[in-house]
């Protein structure tokens, strides 16, 4: 099979190849990739096994929705496809224990990988299979000697796979590495896009998210306007389809507390009163996976109370532009539906952008071009005057940077840098010469760039 080339990833890619070459190695490995749909773990792993060294048989299984009888049963064609003569004959494995115990004996004499995709289904047509991977995984780790093993379980089902690994899970504590495949971020899916017009890739980027399928779906040569029309202001176009297809991933109780967030719910007490359920463990799972965030202004005390939001790029545009209009959509009022919410689509570029400013100053912060160390993040008053800051650097408890985000058309000048110099008065403790840094679609106004001011537009913003 030939594959398409792989955009992106490559940080993620150089992690799994470390655990093969280990496994490869006789230091047997177990590895986790989690991450939601259309995140691109499949198109990796095949790749991943595409680029196995010499020597190493590699095994996929994708598994379905079928019964274990019959997951098994798939597994060992898998297993004889893979292996030839060294395949164990069908039908020996009756349990997961077993068949791992398989592939385990056979890697004692050849370097297996084996990846499990999708394992989340396994877990749901088998009573137990994660308890089964912990004992036969300690069984091996304990008594076996230069077992030449790489296991790979992925899964989208966020709630089963967290709670999985979670302290009271079954496999605390077991993995040699657990991935957590993230959505891109604005400056990745430039990179996986091919580098295309800054402005139209903000504008890919806010309604598709780091999703490399719904990315790959976007045409550059058209309009946002045609895109959008096309994508999600059709019956069946993926923008719209695809939100369902995430939630449907997560267990009822995560479901729940994601839409409550993503309908507005902010704080703990409105989640609770709108979802009517205990929120603890889903709302962590739900953090854990980066579908929702829990902000607090920089430098808050670790008790301040956190304003819960969706974090995901994509559901937010769903949730925000999509959401209300999907029935209207469905009987072919897309148009309507899009311009209806026109607002709410400038308001979610608006954060797009913030949060792509916000990335921007940690990398600058990374690469020494701001105040090593510094931590970065948004920053609001929590009582007093209201007072917003998009951008915040704070080096202990000093503020040694600022900056605001704004997603207009003209250049940035004068009146913004002043705002964002007053602003900086209710800043917590600010250093004599804070760096005041200024992001915009339209860039900023040269003159206004002297001494500690620096400024950016879309196309420095995805430069890495």
């Amino acid at each position: 099979m030939t594959l398409r080339p792989l955009r992106g990833r490559r940080s993620e890619l150089a992690r799994l190849q470390k655990a093969v070459d280990h496994g490869a190695n006789g230091r047997p490995q177990l590895v986790v990739v989690a991450g939601a749909r259309r995140v691109g773990k499949t198109f990796l792993l095949h790749h991943l096994l595409d680029k196995v060294p010499d020597g190493v048989t590699p095994i996929y299984f994708e598994a379905t929705q079928g019964g274990e009888r019959d997951q098994l049963r798939r597994f060992g064609e898998a297993m004889s496809a893979a292996l030839g003569a060294d395949a164990p004959p069908l039908g020996t494995a009756s349990t997961w224990e077993r068949a791992i115990a398989s592939c385990a004996y056979i890697a004692r004499r050849r370097p297996l990988v084996v990846v499990l995709d999708e394992a989340t289904y396994l877990m749901s047509s088998t009573p137990g299979f994660t308890s089964m991977v912990k004992s036969e995984w300690d069984r091996l780790v304990v008594t076996a000697e230069n077992v030449a093993l790489t296991l790979i379980l992925t899964g989208s089902a966020v709630g089963l796979i967290e709670d999985a690994l979670d302290h009271k899970g079954p496999l605390y504590g077991r993995p040699t590495d657990v991935l957590r495949l993230k959505p891109f971020a604005a400056a990745e899916a430039s990179v996986f896009c091919g580098h295309p017009d800054p402005v139209a890739l903000f504008e890919a980027y806010a309604a598709c998210g780091g999703y490399p399928l719904h990315l790959d779906a976007w045409d550059f040569e058209q309009s946002t306007e045609d895109n959008m029309l096309r994508l999600a202001g059709q019956p069946g176009g993926v923008l719209l389809e695809d939100a369902d297809l995430l939630l449907a991933t997560l267990p009822e109780a995560h479901r729940r507390v994601l839409i409550a967030v993503g309908q507005g719910r902010a704080r703990r007490s409105e989640i609770l009163n709108e979802t009517g359920q205990r929120i603890d463990r889903p709302l962590e799972a739900l953090l854990r996976a980066r579908f929702v965030r829990a902000a607090t202004p920089l430098g808050a005390p670790l008790k301040a109370r956190p304003e819960y939001r969706v974090d995901d790029a994509y559901l937010r545009f769903w949730f925000r532009v999509l959401s209300n209009g999907v029935q209207r959509i469905e009987a072919g009022q897309g148009a309507a539906v899009l311009q209806h919410t026109a607002g709410e689509w400038q308001v979610h570029l608006g954060w797009t952008f913030e949060q792509a400013a916000r990335e921007h100053a940690a990398h600058l912060v990374a690469s020494g071009e701001l105040p090593a160390g510094a931590q970065v993040d948004e920053w609001w008053t929590s009582t007093g005057e209201p007072c917003q800051i998009d951008v915040l650097g704070l080096l202990g408890h000093r503020t040694v940077l600022a900056g605001e985000a704004k997603w207009q058309r003209q250049p940035l000048g004068a009146a913004v840098l002043d705002d964002l110099a007053r602003k900086l008065r209710q800043a917590p403790n600010p250093v004599p010469q804070p760096g005041l840094l200024l992001w915009g679609r339209g860039g900023v106004r040269p003159e206004i760039q002297v001494g500690a001011v620096r400024g950016f537009g879309p196309t420095e913003m995805l430069r890495r």
